[in-house]
């Protein structure tokens, strides 16, 4: 059995689609120049014309490469989409449940180590109002099978208080799953009433099982 590819290379696949006409004139670029590490990074996605300040050229727009068609997914029953887009546009996918749609669950992606997992483990312990774990105790957080690989796992009770809330909502649990890579990071987040996340704990675990690179169809 064939093992998917990497998380890295589907984002690297991402970043490599791009739609390009052939150029009606070549010219050939034999300088070369060292290119600052504070200078802005380049858009693979805009289009030359726009790139080059020629707006008045005919072309269409490369197409943006969208990380939510990279993985596939199964939603555990009880649980729907969101029915309004995130504020961030962070939310690769974005989940609730519960009664009163109150627990909430999302995947986000992110290139390179986005931070790394210190630093994002604490600043989930932070919005549940907890402090920060050392290095040691991120270094023995416990691990579970995520994309053939192992993610680290975690779990907090507290109040929690997300981006942009004036309020902590009190009696809360956070489930999370992280898989950090240098060339990647994908962030499997789930709160809610604390009860209501006991019994979903097991549809958490399953729904990140599912998650897997959307393969191309063998033909």
């Amino acid at each position: 059995m064939t093992n998917p590819p990497p998380l890295c290379a589907l984002l690297a696949c991402s970043l490599l689609i791009a739609s390009c006409k052939p150029p009606q004139d070549v010219e050939a670029i034999s300088e070369s120049r060292e290119i600052s590490s504070h200078a802005p990074q380049p858009h693979a996605d805009i289009a030359s014309a726009t790139r080059f300040f020629d707006d008045g050229k005919d072309e269409e727009p490369a197409r943006r490469p969208s990380f939510r068609e990279l993985l596939t997914w199964t939603i555990p029953a009880g649980w729907s989409e969101a029915a309004t887009p995130d504020n961030m546009g962070m939310r690769l996918l974005d989940l609730r449940f519960g009664p009163n749609q109150e627990g909430e669950c999302y995947i986000s992606l992110m290139p390179g180590p986005a931070g790394g997992l210190e630093a994002n483990v604490n600043r989930w312990r932070t919005q549940m109002g907890q402090t920060p774990y050392t290095a040691e105790e991120i270094e023995k957080l416990p691990k579970k099978p995520f994309f053939n690989r192992d993610a680290s796992f975690v779990a907090f009770d507290g109040d929690f208080k997300g981006f942009g809330a004036t309020e902590a909502k009190t009696g809360y649990r956070l489930l999370g799953l992280i898989h950090s890579a240098d060339q990647a990071t994908i962030f499997v987040k789930l709160t809610g009433p604390k009860a209501l996340v006991e019994q979903n704990a097991a549809a958490f675990d399953a729904f990140c099982q599912s998650i897997k690179p959307n393969l191309p169809k063998q033909e």
